[in-house]
């Protein structure tokens, strides 16, 4: 059985996101919201891989910037994030919004994000927005280039270690109604395994066996909606959040840039 492929990074070596929601009000967010050029932003250079402690991480901060599938709609608000399973020093911040767009959480960052980072231990942010954009309207390249590369930036800046989803498949009627969407997930998803952007980490959940691209959402037992995922899928996602974030979370604390 093919389960979910986890990258760990050295930068320029090689999420999922939510409910599609075309929402007036998460329009009016995203005119809000931070809008960067990323023309100045170029690939950037590799690094070099963090050594992690020995042992158990007993203390950080892991932080969801997510939509509705990390709040747990469809599992009763049961949220993967949530239920790692980690030391109580390990401090979780689940700051997922139904229907928020991936530009959104970008623009908020200073205010919903990043003061949540622990100057003395590891903190990792996972990225498992997206879905959004691309049903609002945004194509693949834009969403990566214009949105996730200075987002990864940014939280990497602040001193954040980065772990970014892969978009689930979905078959609810918003998104069948328009063939494209699937093309630029699809296209999206390609983006990211290639990680040009530098992420620490990509976490392929588009690839897992059990929730990913081999099953239909809207026939599958793992989602309640064709495209939120029941708490059985919430729970794999658990299985495939577990190695790669503690992993991350054995890191020394990320300095910020100056």
């Amino acid at each position: 059985m093919r389960s979910a492929t986890h990258y760990l990074l050295t930068g320029a070596a090689l999420t999922l996101a939510a409910c599609g929601s075309s929402n007036p009000d998460e329009a009016t967010a995203i005119a809000a919201a931070t809008q960067l050029n990323t023309a100045a932003m170029p690939t950037p250079a590799p690094r070099a891989r963090p050594v992690p402690m020995k042992g158990e991480a007993k203390q950080g901060v892991l932080v969801q910037a997510g939509d509705s599938i990390g709040v747990g709609l469809g599992a009763d608000n049961w949220a993967a994030i949530e239920h790692l399973g980690l030391p109580p020093g390990i401090k979780v911040h689940n700051v997922s919004v139904s229907g928020q767009w991936m530009l959104t959480g970008l623009g908020e960052r200073d205010k919903n994000l990043f003061p949540h980072r622990d100057p003395n231990h590891a903190s990792v942010l996972l990225i498992q927005q997206g879905t959004n954009d691309l049903v609002g309207g945004n194509s693949a390249d834009y969403l990566y280039e214009n949105i996730l590369r200075p987002f990864v930036a940014k939280a990497q800046a602040a001193g954040f270690y980065v772990a970014v989803d892969t978009i689930l498949p979905r078959k609810d009627d918003g998104w069948v109604a328009d063939p494209q969407h699937e093309r630029e997930r699809l296209d999206y998803n390609k983006l990211v395994r290639a990680n040009t952007v530098g992420a620490d980490s990509v976490i392929d959940i588009a690839a897992d066996s059990e929730i990913g691209d081999r099953i239909d959402p809207s026939m599958s037992v793992m989602y309640a909606d064709g495209l939120h995922p029941r708490r059985p899928g919430q729970e794999r996602l658990t299985q495939i959040y577990a190695k790669p974030l503690a992993l991350m979370l054995r890191y020394p604390p990320r300095a910020p840039a100056s």
